[in-house]
């Protein structure tokens, strides 16, 4: 063990009194630090590797060019069990395993590493798959991290909704997954769960209850610019939670129990500079349904990015968004165009409906499924995000979706929604794009209905005519910060020519 991981242990133990975030005199405390190690290789990439181009390799990405490295460390410790009320009840071991993705040069390091926890279907890195290209061109390190259970007999995971009967029964959630796909790497992993003592709304709390401190733990260990830790050699200066989908629940209840003000770093710093969460609607598996946590931090920014499923649940919901604000630092994004999952987003061996499987084989609104590059709008976001944190320039604000009734409305002329953030491909489409709250295709893939020529010539006369709209759509886009300079370089408009001559829409 090195010396310098020899005294932020001894750190770990100090408790200091802070005054911080506006909650007044607050107890705040360093969490302990937990102990690395490399996992030993095997005759396989790991689970989630960037480096599996096949089987099916969403989160793919050529890292030798890109000057990156990755390499997967056990993680464990010792970290509270935590309800989904906030009380802690006991301190109980852990053990799981971070995938680090590195700068192999050190001077292209920009000093942020993004901490993101796996979701729990194929061990989804999702905020990866939105960000990747981005935060390679930029510098950034990257760690995924597993909170993940034993499959018990009832799986709060699948039976949080009663109706809901997945077809297939989803076969790669769980530590059981996991040991399935490499034994040898993931034998040792295990986490605490108890689904009498943890429950959440009125099941079986679907998270691992020490999710929180495990979080903690991994930001304090990054901050910590360990000599044998899995940066060395990288002085760290930021940490960021990116998260998505299910898991970034974790996060809206870290921040809304004060666990920002809480766990600190020994000379009273915060462990994470900056929270983006995306696609999911806070309290949907049970909890409280709010959208602003109680206890906000201090000067980091908390963001959360809708796609149009989440927007149209809190519309059905009568759920209104707040206010975005420059003190505390809260933004929400809501994007048009953008599915809550695409087939570009699945993990590993993940299984899910098509239309032929629920039956709409048939229907015009289940067929085509979003691949709309999403992705370039969330990385200006995150840009945007890492600016604010560096320079204190604020995100930009954006209206909300135009709410009518117990729902959004939409052009008469296009069928989109109005308002909102709108890339490209809604400023000028080629398609009318729905949520499945909308279609009852009963996937959990959004679909879109592709104009027909008809419909494309009486809107825009010609290709070319199309063409220079998009275009023009794309650099007005870049401008208002919704778009980075370089992605919006490489979008290409949707629609091709064949389409307004009367070729079958794809």
């Amino acid at each position: 063990m090195g010396a310098v991981t020899q005294n932020w242990r001894r750190a770990g133990l100090a408790i200091l009194f802070l005054l911080v975030g506006g909650t007044g005199a607050a107890l705040a405390e360093v969490p302990p630090l937990p102990t690395i190690l490399p996992i030993p290789p095997s005759d396989q990439p790991p689970l989630s590797s960037a480096l599996r181009a096949t089987d099916p390799g969403t989160e793919y990405l050529d890292l030798a060019s890109a000057g990156y490295t990755e390499a997967e460390y056990y993680l464990s410790g010792t970290a509270p069990a935590i309800t989904a009320q906030g009380a802690v009840l006991f301190q109980a071991p852990y053990i799981t395993r971070i995938l680090v993705r590195r700068p192999t040069d050190p001077a292209k390091f920009n000093g942020t590493v993004v901490i993101e926890p796996f979701t729990w279907i194929g061990e989804r890195g999702a905020g990866w798959i939105l960000t990747r290209d981005y935060l390679v061109r930029r510098g950034y390190a990257w760690v995924g991290y597993t909170l993940n259970i034993n499959k018990p007999a009832a799986d709060p995971k699948t039976t949080t909704d009663p109706a809901w009967t997945p077809d297939p029964e989803p076969q790669n959630l769980n530590f059981d997954f996991m040991r399935r796909f490499d034994y040898a790497r993931y034998a040792p992993l295990g986490s605490y769960y108890d689904p009498v003592r943890f429950r959440r709304g009125d099941h079986a709390d679907p998270f691992v209850p020490q999710s929180q401190g495990i979080g903690a733990q991994l930001a304090l260990a990054l901050k910590s610019n360990l000599t044998d830790g899995p940066l060395a050699g990288l002085r760290v200066q930021r940490v960021y939670v990116n998260s998505w989908a299910v898991t970034a629940q974790v996060w809206m209840d870290y921040l809304d129990q004060g666990r920002h003000q809480q766990w600190r770093l020994p000379d009273g710093g915060p462990l994470i500079d900056a929270y983006m969460t995306g696609r999911m609607s806070f309290g949907e598996v049970g909890g409280d349904a709010i959208r602003v946590p109680r206890q906000m931090p201090d000067t980091a920014p908390f963001v959360t990015i809708y796609s149009q499923s989440e927007a149209m649940h809190d519309a059905m919901e009568g759920i209104a968004l707040p206010p975005d604000s420059d003190t505390p630092r809260l933004r929400y994004y809501e994007v048009t165009g953008m599915s809550h999952l695409r087939l570009a987003d699945l993990g590993t061996q993940e299984v899910e409906d098509m239309p032929a499987d629920v039956g709409k084989e048939n229907d015009p609104n289940c067929q085509h499924f979003y691949d709309e590059p999403a992705e370039m709008v969330v990385s200006a976001l995150f840009d945007a995000m890492d600016r604010w944190v560096r320079s204190g320039q604020p995100m930009p604000k954006v209206e909300r979706l135009t709410r009518a009734g117990a729902g959004i409305a939409r052009d008469a002329r296009t069928g989109n929604m109005i308002g909102g953030v709108r890339p490209p491909w809604v400023t000028v489409p080629a398609a009318t794009y729905l949520t499945d709250q909308e279609t009852g295709c009963g996937m959990v893939f959004d679909t879109k209905r592709p104009y027909a020529r008809d419909k494309l010539k009486a809107l825009y006369g010609d290709f070319p005519s199309y063409e220079r709209r998009f275009q023009a759509a794309t650099q007005a886009a870049a401008r208002q910060g919704f778009l980075l300079p370089e992605d919006a370089a490489r979008l290409r408009p949707v629609a091709v020519p064949e389409n307004f001559q009367g070729g079958a829409r794809k």
